[in-house]
């Protein structure tokens, strides 16, 4: 028979302590980073990943750029295959903080309960 331990109330309290210190500074770490994937960018400027790969492939968005994979950049075959794969992304977080009109950290802070 295996021997339980008495439930003690309040033991949550220093769980949830240490859970929000980790969410804090999760939070930091990524507000400072430089660049940001596609999804975080569609997400902080609250539209839809692919309507942030196409606005950077067309040079629409102007807070970051989008470079073909492939070889020939004048091959029109080459453009029409070029999906999401065939693309490198490069997104400044800076620059979309400024598209934007707030902090990367005020967005994580607003998206996750003002931790």
């Amino acid at each position: 028979m295996r021997k339980q331990t008495p439930k003690i109330k309040g033991t949550a309290i220093p769980e949830r302590k240490k859970a929000m210190e980790v969410s804090e500074s999760w939070i930091r770490k990524q507000a400072t980073k430089l660049q940001l994937t596609i999804k975080e960018a569609a997400e902080f400027v609250g539209k839809g990943q692919q309507y942030v790969r196409v606005g950077l492939q067309t040079g629409r968005l102007k807070f970051g750029t989008a470079i073909p994979k492939f070889k020939d950049e004048k091959d029109e075959q080459a453009r029409r295959r070029a999906g999401k794969h065939n693309w490198d992304y490069d997104i400044q977080r800076i620059q979309v903080e400024k598209y934007v009109g707030i902090t990367y950290e005020e967005f994580l802070k607003m998206k996750f309960g003002g931790i």
